[in-house]
């Protein structure tokens, strides 16, 4: 029997929390703040204060200049991350989303702690030289506006794609998320569109499967 294991769960919303570490869980009412004011500055907090490598470095420096970071720059990132895993023994499989974005979805790593821990440490390791064209690509494609409230990101593209109707609320996500128990969302957590559009605001879903 081949068991998804639940590290691959935490070790894909490990990604997903470097890829929004620049924004914060939102509490009480919802608010307008901005995580700054253009992309640009944003790039430029990322350069002065988040260590990119020297090769992450040049990009950001570039989409200083441009007002975007290059996808190129990006998918090169995912190579690199990919690489250096699958040098370290592992393969793990990735969705891309419609905004270019690749998710890392769970898969097995082994039955023992001690393997998991491996893997988290292995993990980290190869994130180190893409994890902040990571963060900051992930940013300018699913969240645009740069919106410090992550409820507004996850509301604003599941309207555009339809997955909510025009009304649906802050508050009605808030309830809908479950407050630790089971979403009950008006739609499926796990397909791909929503899903992508929840993981990109901050929120990871993914399916826990034994075969």
């Amino acid at each position: 029997m081949r068991r998804t294991s639940r590290i691959g769960v935490a070790l894909a919303s490990l990604l997903l929390c470097l890829s929004g570490c620049v924004a914060s869980e939102p509490e009480g009412p919802v608010t307008d703040a901005r995580i700054a004011g253009s992309l640009q500055e944003l790039f430029q907090m990322a350069l002065d204060t988040m260590n990119p490598s020297e090769v992450e470095r040049v990009a950001i420096e570039n989409a200083i200049v441009s007002g975007r970071i290059d996808s190129a720059d990006y998918e090169a990132a995912h190579v690199r991350f990919v690489q250096c895993m699958v040098q370290q023994g592992y393969e793990p499989p990735f969705r891309k989303t419609a905004e270019g974005v690749y998710i890392m979805l769970p898969f097995f790593v082994g039955e023992t702690q001690e393997a998991q821990e491996a893997f988290d440490t292995v993990l980290i390791d190869c994130s180190q030289d893409n994890m902040v064209i990571d963060v900051l690509y992930r940013m300018q494609q699913s969240n645009p506006d740069l919106l410090s409230d992550q409820r507004l990101v996850a509301i604003q593209c599941l309207k555009k794609g339809g997955f909510v109707d025009v009304g649906y609320t802050v508050d009605d996500f808030d309830r809908d998320r479950g407050n630790g128990g089971e979403p009950t969302f008006p739609f499926d957590v796990y397909e791909d569109g929503p899903n992508d559009c929840l993981y990109g605001a901050g929120y990871a879903y993914f399916k826990i499967t034994e075969d």
